[in-house]
């Protein structure tokens, strides 16, 4: 008599594996296992305490209970915006002015419309002097150099400007027919620029590090910025006791329009990264966003607010969820925390024409947006002007370190004050689960070698907490 043999049942391996203790951003950081704590595809959600939470939010600007008037129709074009305190009637109040080809708009604190001003030139860069104790906005364009006083614009110098700063009592410049050089006023009056002995003048550079595209007056020197790298100047007191001395060459471009003071440091980008100078050493910040800003550089826009580098900018790579917004420009936002090193990005906005606005009693970062007729400020709501952002994260390829197995992904454990959504991609499909509040653990039951995961939510308010995987390795 002969008896069929039977063989035990191999039992599956089974472990719980966190999917990711929501670390941040970096596309540098690829895993193929989990946990996966830096992902290289994140937008709309921060990163606190292991938690993904919601987005910075863009709201109407507002200094207590007053919101500025729309703004004038401007027809399409650059522009610049100014935000500055004035003396009107002797009395100082908070002013904006936007710049465009038909002239200056401008509207003070307390206003209930902008009133216009005819101007022969658009200017897209603006600095305060000090005439007499009383401020006074030089801006520089197109034209040349005027500046504004009690509603009159007069006339400084006529040249077409690229950059203009304030350093030791002369203004100084970069003039776009000749950007190896830079420009200064007489000291005391930046309405001489007479290049002699005893008034102005310009520096010529030798433009071994390209040409002069920035400069920053910061911790006593004027430091000029050029394509490849950075001089530093002593400007003080005598012209003919400047001194110019070159203190770092890039290997990248730096991108001119990024370079910011950010309290003790000057931040920058470029080719290679995201910088920090001190006025002495240039050291890299991070080198986790070059993707990103490299599709959009050509109109990067950065201000600095409560610890806090802020870069806007044009990108508008596919994502799994479509383009967003591919009609505006500077839909996207990079905020870096120079504090604790971690950057969120924002994403499918319209936030341009950025610049900070740091006043005795408040400090906001504001801007234009096409998608509302008044000037907005970026804050903590999470909310893009009153709704909610669509906010995504995705893993890379994940295959658990063994990828000749196949791997049952039985079920998914969480916890979250919102219901959102876990996707995963594999085998060439793409299968979504909801998870709600209310429970605290879902069935999968997908079979593959290797997966692909994302959350995706659009709640006014997330908190999401670092969801367990509960896999089994099949042999």
């Amino acid at each position: 008599m002969f008896y069929e043999k039977k063989y035990p049942a191999r039992q599956p391996e089974r472990k719980k594996i966190p999917l990711s203790n929501f670390l941040g951003y970096d596309e540098n950081k690829k895993s193929r296992e989990l946990p996966c704590d830096y992902v290289d595809c994140v937008y709309n959600y921060r990163f606190k305490n292991n938690k993904l939470i919601g987005s910075y939010g863009v709201s109407e600007f507002k200094i207590g209970d007053y919101v500025f008037p729309p703004t004038p129709k401007i027809k399409q074009g650059d522009r610049g915006v100014f935000c500055a305190t004035m003396y009107v009637d002797d009395a100082p109040r908070f002013t904006i002015l936007i710049s465009h080809k038909d002239g200056i708009d401008f509207c003070c604190k307390g206003d209930k419309e902008w009133r216009h001003m005819d101007a022969r030139t658009l200017f897209t860069y603006g600095t305060i002097y000090y005439i007499s104790n009383e401020p006074c906005l030089f801006m520089a364009g197109l034209g040349g150099v005027e500046w504004f006083v009690n509603n009159v614009l007069y006339t400084s110098l006529r040249k077409r400007v690229i950059d203009i700063c304030v350093h030791y009592e002369r203004l100084f410049i970069v003039v776009e027919e000749s950007h190896n050089s830079v420009w200064f006023s007489k000291s005391g009056n930046p309405m001489v620029w007479d290049h002699e002995i005893d008034k102005g003048g310009y520096i010529n550079f030798d433009g071994t590090l390209g040409e002069v595209n920035t400069i920053k007056s910061f911790n006593n020197y004027l430091y000029v910025f050029c394509d490849y790298g950075i001089y530093r100047l002593t400007a003080y007191g005598d012209q003919t006791q400047f001194n110019l001395k070159k203190i770092y060459t890039s290997s990248g471009r730096i991108y001119a329009k990024s370079v910011t003071i950010c309290g003790e440091y000057i931040a920058f980008a470029g080719e290679d990264g995201i910088f920090l100078f001190d006025g002495y050493d240039v050291s890299r910040y991070t080198t986790k966003v070059n993707d990103l800003i490299s599709s959009g550089f050509d109109d990067v826009t950065a201000c600095y607010s409560h610890d806090k580098y802020i870069i806007s900018f044009t990108n508008n790579t596919q994502t799994d969820y479509g383009v967003f917004n591919l009609e505006r420009d500077n839909n996207m936002l990079l905020v870096f925390n120079l504090v604790n090193k971690n950057v969120e990005i924002m994403r499918g906005v319209s936030f341009k024409y950025m610049c900070a606005v740091n006043e005795k009693d408040y400090s906001k970062v504001i801007a234009i947006s096409d998608d509302c007729d008044r000037f907005v400020e970026l804050d903590e709501s999470g909310l893009y002007l009153g709704k909610p952002m669509l906010k995504y994260w995705e893993s890379g390829e994940i295959d658990f370190g063994r990828p000749s197995e196949v791997k049952l992904l039985r079920s998914v454990e969480y916890n979250a004050k919102s219901e959102f959504y876990l996707g995963i991609i594999c085998n060439g499909e793409r299968k979504e689960f909801l998870l709600s509040p209310r429970e605290k653990k879902k069935s999968l039951y997908v079979k593959a070698k290797e997966f692909k995961f994302y959350i995706r939510s659009d709640n006014e308010k997330e908190e999401i907490y670092p969801p367990t995987l509960v896999v089994d390795f099949i042999k």
